[in-house]
């Protein structure tokens, strides 16, 4: 594992995500049950072409969603920390020892543990814990991206917390599923023989 000092966001978090497989969008890669996503193609096509041009080609700039999330975070960050009696480390972007792919945690916790936190709109906020109400379990929309991150980031656990000011808040403990990672780590490589192919047809055209 390591650790990039960088703000999320920025144009060196962008620089260092370029081109990678990312924990959050380890969904494209696979299902929540470890199948290969119909996605895989499409991703590996984005990431050569950042891989050719040397940048993000669709920047990041966030939508209505993904700002609440940001103002909402600190919010969150401070109620995790004050229940569970935890300090975060903030980190930027974590890599593993290769550079092969990355994530961006919202914490590290400990030496063993990880918190990401997600401040959904209401409905989806309140889909989230009927769900685990029935279920007792993630819901599949998140199981990718934070079993990456404890792949990534050598970690056993990630607590997702679920934040709403207005609604009843939600941690949900996923723990290091081997079995997964096996199917994330072989989507990887995957998608990167992948990106690499397309990124030689892609300068061979130049």
């Amino acid at each position: 594992m390591i650790i990039h000092p960088c703000e999320q966001g920025t144009d060196s978090w962008l620089a260092l995500r370029c081109g990678l497989p990312t924990a959050s969008e380890f969904s494209k890669l696979i299902t929540s049950t470890g199948e290969l996503s119909k996605s895989l193609q499409g991703y590996a096509i984005t990431l050569a072409g950042e891989k050719y041009a040397g940048k993000s080609l669709n920047a990041f700039e966030g939508n209505g969603y993904t700002e609440r999330g940001t103002l909402l975070e600190p919010e969150a960050r401070s109620a995790y920390a004050f229940l569970h009696d935890h300090e975060i480390e903030q980190v930027g972007f974590v890599t593993d020892d290769d550079g092969r792919l990355g994530c961006s945690p919202d914490g590290l916790v400990g030496t063993d543990g990880l918190v990401e936190f997600k401040a959904l709109k209401a409905e989806n906020h309140i889909k989230a814990l009927l769900y685990y109400k029935k279920h007792k379990k993630c819901p599949p929309d998140y199981v990718q991206q934070t079993q990456g991150q404890i792949l990534i980031c050598e970690r056993e656990w990630c607590d997702l917390m679920f934040y709403h000011p207005d609604l009843p808040q939600l941690v949900i403990r996923q723990t290091r599923d081997e079995k997964l990672q096996v199917s994330i780590l072989a989507a990887v490589d995957q998608v990167i023989a992948e990106r690499d192919r397309i990124l030689a047809e892609i300068q061979e055209a130049a």
